[in-house]
């Protein structure tokens, strides 16, 4: 964190409203000049709300190759792909480099698929008067950006996007930049700061990643206005000067300065912020410290105690692990995948490395331990998306290389209910009922 010193804040406010717009009350933090600091002041605040998913309004399916689907994870987090993938993907590009029609063109043995992603969103407000606008919510990530006015006008058709210069209560960040690399291409652009408004809780100089120009995988999500990055201490795509994220902001306002996860396959999702609904879940919370991976960044993980596949016995293995709540796709050591696609009858590997099988194929539930605790997840979540032969699917657990850490993204987050506990630096899993 040492690398974190050094940022020129001098103020943020942070406006809570808590009840009636009669019971407003004003929350003033102050930066020092020398150093980093995370929002804490003497007053105590009891915030809670639950922030609930909406259909994306604007939602429809759109075709994009399997390979640019298998490569996206490790695209976001910029980590080694396997062999089979990489050479895919280099091939992919070389295609759309000489295509105006990016992301969409298959490879040989990768596929065209309709892919459903962006189907949930959450409202998010900014600025005044408010712009309302609909974004991806994602734990694995710091940046909040979004779509603005600074893009290409024939960009913006038929789009929601931020404009800050419509806005009476922002101001141009100069020289902070930003930039993430997603699928294909990467979005990247000038910072604004404004006020955000997330249910009842309004943040005054929010830095805002305002997009200049977006990836392709993000340009054909009708309806997604951008992403609210919800890691736990800092945003590292903005230069020169890191950031905080929004949830570091809103910490010290919260009844419990937790947050948890409840998202539903093919359903409506929610985030609940400042308590634990014990209706959300069956049986009891495990939790487990909070871990550290080298590289990268603030993320929200652990380390299981072990894996079963199905009705196989347990194995005992510590494995590092990476939650993600803005990735499609589980990635797995190759080994642990294997073991799973073999007991799914007629699955197969793709030219590029893709596991794919047949889309009434029983697939087996997926074990992990915390601690102690078995955290059962549902195998019928692990059907990512029809292939057009309208018989086999593109499995929601894919391979990565062998002896690194796993990534669990929404297959797994769909079957199970999340704990990201700040004020213990710590995360709970606990099983829930199956919809």
């Amino acid at each position: 964190m040492s690398g974190l010193a050094n940022l020129a804040w001098t103020c943020i406010i942070v406006a809570i409203f808590l009840a009636l717009p009669a019971s407003t009350s004003a929350y003033n933090v102050t930066y020092g000049q020398s150093s980093r600091k995370f929002i804490s002041g003497s007053q105590s605040h009891n915030a809670s709300f639950s922030l609930t998913q909406i259909r994306n309004p604007k939602w429809k399916p759109r075709e994009t190759s399997t390979t640019a689907v298998y490569a996206a994870e490790f695209l976001k987090h910029k980590v080694h792909m396997p062999e089979d993938l990489r050479i895919a993907w280099e091939e992919l590009k070389s295609h759309d480099d000489q295509s105006s029609n990016s992301s969409i063109h298959p490879r040989v043995g990768g596929q065209l698929v309709r892919y459903s992603d962006g189907q949930y969103v959450f409202p998010v407000t900014i600025g005044t008067p408010k712009q309302t606008l609909n974004l991806i919510f994602d734990t694995a990530s710091g940046d909040f950006w979004v779509w603005s006015w600074l893009m290409p006008i024939d960009m913006l058709q038929n789009r929601k996007y931020y404009n800050g210069s419509a806005s009476s209560d922002a101001t141009p960040w100069d020289g902070q930049s930003w930039g993430a690399t997603y699928a294909v291409g990467s979005n990247y652009g000038i910072v604004w700061q404004d006020i955000v408004w997330i249910d009842a809780i309004g943040v005054a100089g929010n830095p805002i990643e305002c997009s200049q120009g977006v990836s392709n995988w993000f340009a054909s999500l009708p309806g997604v206005d951008g992403v609210l990055g919800l890691s736990y201490a800092y945003n590292d795509s903005e230069k020169p000067e890191p950031q905080q994220t929004w949830i570091t902001y809103i910490l010290p306002l919260l009844a419990t300065p937790v947050f948890t996860v409840s998202l539903v396959r093919n359903g409506i999702g929610i985030i609940d912020f400042g308590f634990i609904d014990q209706k959300k879940y069956i049986g009891s919370i495990a939790y487990t410290p909070i871990t550290i991976i080298p590289g990268g960044g603030a993320f929200w993980a652990f380390n299981w105690t072990g894996f079963a596949i199905g009705s196989d016995r347990f194995n005992r293995t510590n494995i590092q692990v990476m939650t993600d709540t803005g990735g499609n796709i589980s990635m797995m050591p190759e080994s642990i995948a294997n073991r799973y696609y073999k007991l799914v009858v007629g699955s197969y590997k793709q030219v590029d490395g893709a596991w794919i099988f047949p889309c009434k194929a029983t697939l087996p539930n997926f074990v992990f331990g915390v601690g102690s605790s078995r955290i059962v997840v549902a195998g019928k979540n692990f059907i990512l998306t029809n292939l057009p032969d309208g018989i086999n699917c593109i499995g929601g657990i894919q391979s990565r290389e062998e002896d690194t850490y796993v990534f669990l993204s929404i297959p797994f987050m769909q079957s199970i209910f999340v704990v990201h506990d700040y004020g213990n630096m710590r995360m709970g899993f606990a099983n829930r009922t199956w919809v």
